[in-house]
């Protein structure tokens, strides 16, 4: 017998009795052992008319914290009236090399049958029948593919946080759900479920959705985006299709799957414990479906953008242009900040660049550079009799500055003959549908009133029981109001604030604005200022509100942030203005 035979027959040997634990190979003590490779994980992805939101999806999923050699991908689309399939393409063309796997199935181009005369988003019984086929496919195929995990999500889920997959396989539940964020009571969880199966409000519903109770929960039915653990033995009874014998409602994928997962006694979980993602709530059918659908992606980000988290597109994905006039139909569209609060501006700018609007930045007369002799040499003066309302105190270098801010622009507005102008403070947080609201509010106040002056857009209602403007939906008359952060003038408007000679009789910019329509509560004040004739109107619901409220965590004031103008006169030595166009320079020797 040769050596090598000899070898061979000793190796065998040798493993032979390794593995009946008879016999031992003790190893170099510095020898390397590669750590255990990550479970594998398929993503099953349902996509029809999500062209406008697939690059910040598909940014979600490219910047997961998960080794992309281990993850499958399952893509099916169909029925689509948009951009979906060539969106679909670019992407995977750019990115399957990087994972182990994408597959993509493209279905029919028209609609259902039973879906032809109804409003696009109908959901009808031939559309159900098939959505369910389709995830029982994507159950299936994860399956005989050895998966360890399945991650079911559809296109209109946003995924914010990196770890959302370790941090769900971690849990080391059968079926998890990641909470996600929404713009209403809506998410992708239910807290209870009828003797039927169907949706009912549970007791900690909304403590578990806005996070009064954090952790792990085991809740009926998750939805739109979970984790099924395939190698838990409970989950290999779930199924969509066909349905139980037990069930017996009309189709619906969820709540067969929710029905398959009770009956098979398979726990489903939510987790609210960390912020994970966003999702777009049920829209409204008819013909503004796929315009809603990118209006609300477009919310979602600028929430985003306002809580200062980031939600990154794909880079492999072209983005939808904007499809709106950048200016609204104005002259100009002027943006008011501080120059020392860049934190506020660039957020401003990144949610108008989302919103497509084109702007002029104006920097803000900050209250803590001016001093007496500077507003002297303005003539401003203080409207003789003024206390602050709730504080008993004269004027804050603040609430000066801000006034001065906004008289500037109506200034430049006068000197280069705009008819229309909108104005933005830079904090402020737009609502969900801005772009389309604002453009149906806009047109609605020029048809029923005509030559109005000043339009609110966001403000603080101090009354109740405004007007609504006749055979309008979005507009009524403003009564007292605080607040400047978003209005339009127009050209009469103008003539008429300006009329009064303001600074020399100055109160803070939101007391004077009510004043001029009329609905000031202070009879005093009312009197020093006539006539009193500008046609007010404002949005309702209102189109922005302010970033943080009194109270609320990190708010700040700029106007209050500042000394009384008795104190500040005492203390001011030196200055220097910067006030948009007018730069002075004040040295006090």
């Amino acid at each position: 017998m040769r050596y090598t035979d000899i070898f061979k027959t000793w190796m065998v040997l040798c493993l032979a009795l390794i593995n009946f634990g008879i016999c031992y190979v003790e190893l170099d003590d510095e020898a390397e052992f590669q750590a255990e490779v990550e479970p594998t994980v398929t993503i099953a992805i349902l996509a029809r008319n999500a062209a406008s939101n697939l690059p910040w999806f598909f940014g979600g999923i490219e910047n997961l914290n998960y080794p992309k050699h281990r993850i499958d991908i399952w893509i099916s689309t169909d029925h689509n009236e948009d951009d979906t399939e060539s969106v679909l393409k670019t992407w995977i063309d750019a990115m399957k090399p990087l994972y182990h796997n994408i597959n993509l199935t493209i279905g029919e181009s028209s609609r259902y049958v039973d879906e032809a005369g109804e409003h696009l988003g109908h959901w009808s019984e031939m559309r159900y029948d098939h959505v369910i086929r389709l995830r029982q496919e994507a159950l299936d195929l994860a399956r005989h593919r050895w998966s360890d995990y399945l991650l079911m999500i559809d296109s209109d889920q946003f995924i914010h946080d990196r770890n959302l997959l370790r941090h769900l396989i971690s849990q080391d539940k059968p079926v998890i759900a990641p909470m996600m964020n929404s713009t209403s009571l809506y998410t992708n969880f239910w807290g209870a479920v009828t003797d039927d199966g169907f949706y009912k409000r549970s007791d900690d519903y909304l403590d578990i959705l806005e996070r009064f109770k954090t952790g792990t929960f085991n809740v009926p039915m998750v939805h739109s985006i979970f984790l099924i653990n395939l190698r838990h033995e409970v989950t290999r009874h779930l199924q969509y299709y066909p349905p139980h014998p037990a069930y017996v409602a009309a189709p619906d994928d969820i709540i067969q799957f929710s029905f398959s997962a009770r009956y098979n006694n398979v726990p489903m979980f939510v987790t609210n414990a960390r912020y994970y993602g966003s999702l777009i709530p049920p829209v409204e059918k008819g013909p503004k479906f796929l315009q809603l659908v990118a209006d609300y992606g477009l919310y979602i980000r600028l929430v985003h953008i306002h809580e200062e988290l980031v939600l990154e597109p794909s880079k492999h994905v072209p983005l939808p242009p904007p499809k709106f006039d950048n200016k609204l139909g104005f002259d100009e569209i002027y943006l008011i900040n501080l120059e020392r609060r860049p934190d506020r501006r660039i957020m401003m700018e990144q949610a108008l660049a989302e919103l497509g609007i084109e702007y002029k930045y104006f920097p803000a007369v900050d209250g803590r550079q001016l001093n007496e002799t500077y507003l002297d040499q303005l003539g401003v003066k203080q409207l003789e009799g003024y206390l602050d309302p709730y504080h008993k105190r004269p004027m804050k270098m603040g609430e000066i500055g801000c006034f001065l801010s906004h008289y500037f622009i109506w200034k430049e507005m006068e000197e280069k003959g705009y008819n229309r102008i909108l104005i933005f403070e830079d904090d402020v947080r737009f609502r969900v549908n801005f772009i389309r609201y604002f453009y149906e509010m806009m047109a609605e106040a020029d048809r029923h009133i005509n030559g109005w002056d000043l339009l609110y857009i966001g403000r603080k209602i101090m009354q109740n029981n405004e007007d609504f403007v006749i055979n309008s939906r979005h507009l009524v008359y403003p009564g007292y109001t605080y607040w400047t952060l978003s209005y339009a003038v127009t050209r009469s408007g103008l003539k008429k604030l300006l009329a009064q000679d303001p600074i020399a009789k100055m109160l803070p910019v939101d007391e004077y604005l009510p004043i001029m329509f009329g609905a000031h509560t202070n009879k005093e004040w009312l009197e020093k200022f006539f006539p009193r004739d500008v046609t007010a109107l404002s949005a309702n619901p209102l189109f922005v509100e302010p970033l943080k409220y009194i109270g609320e965590e990190g708010y700040v004031s700029d106007t209050e942030d500042s000394l009384p103008i008795t104190e500040s006169k005492q203390e001011a030595s030196s200055v220097e203005v910067c006030v948009s166009s007018i730069r002075l320079h004040v040295v006090l020797l």
